[in-house]
């Protein structure tokens, strides 16, 4: 499935695996919600159905109303419901099953091709302890493939905590986006960590993030 990050699927062999789970981590203002929602808007202008969780980050609206200062937002297709925008802040709690039914009668009500779960972070802080989050991420991983559709899991951790964190090893692909300090500049990165049966390209290339969107250039580390 192609991403809809140009220059992204010149690393990737053309694409997402369909269907795959995606982890996208990166620490704030990395770009991590925009690739994102970016990619669904992609698919929706090619037809196909997409879903949007937000579980404790910003309230839909809010999103939203960030997302107007990009060229590849449609507020038709909002209106179509083409792109579904569900927030269940409200639905959190210690109980793993209660969330899981949530997700469940979301994508099942929605049927989309593409997910994102903004960020999964939360559910793992709602969880108590390691083994808990581990069975929830597993069932819901299960889960999702067999609906058929990809999934973007977006995490909130930078590089150095992907070796302790259990998402980590049961996603499919794995995207860390970095902001570094470069010559006395910041600079944005992408690197794709993991993507399961695909040849990938491998190490940082640089990141631009302009009106139109994200946009990988592969050619540059």
């Amino acid at each position: 499935m192609e991403s809809g990050i140009p220059g992204l699927d010149k690393m990737i062999q053309g694409g997402f695996p369909f269907p795959s789970i995606v982890l996208v981590g990166g620490e704030p203002g990395t770009g991590k919600t925009t690739l994102a929602l970016q990619s669904l808007f992609y698919g929706a202008e090619r037809g196909e159905q997409g879903l949007y969780i937000t579980a404790i980050s910003e309230p839909t609206w809010v999103v939203q109303k960030f997302l107007g200062e990009f060229a590849f937002y449609s507020q038709k297709i909002v209106e179509m419901e083409k792109i579904v925008f569900v927030d269940i802040d409200g639905s959190m709690s210690e109980d793993s099953e209660k969330i899981m039914d949530v997700l469940k009668k979301n994508i099942e009500k929605y049927e989309p091709k593409r997910v994102v779960i903004d960020p999964i972070t939360a559910i793992k802080n709602a969880l108590s302890g390691t083994i808990t989050y581990r069975k929830f991420l597993h069932d819901l991983m299960v889960y999702l493939k067999t609906q058929g559709c990809v999934t973007l899991l977006i995490t909130e951790y930078s590089y150095s905590d992907v070796p302790r964190s259990v998402d980590a090893y049961m996603a499919d692909a794995l995207i860390i986006l970095s902001y570094l300090e470069i010559e006395n500049a910041r600079k944005k990165y992408l690197e794709v960590l993991k993507m399961r049966g695909t040849k990938h390209l491998t190490g940082r290339r640089s990141l631009v993030i302009s009106d139109e969107g994200l946009r990988v250039q592969p050619e540059l580390r």
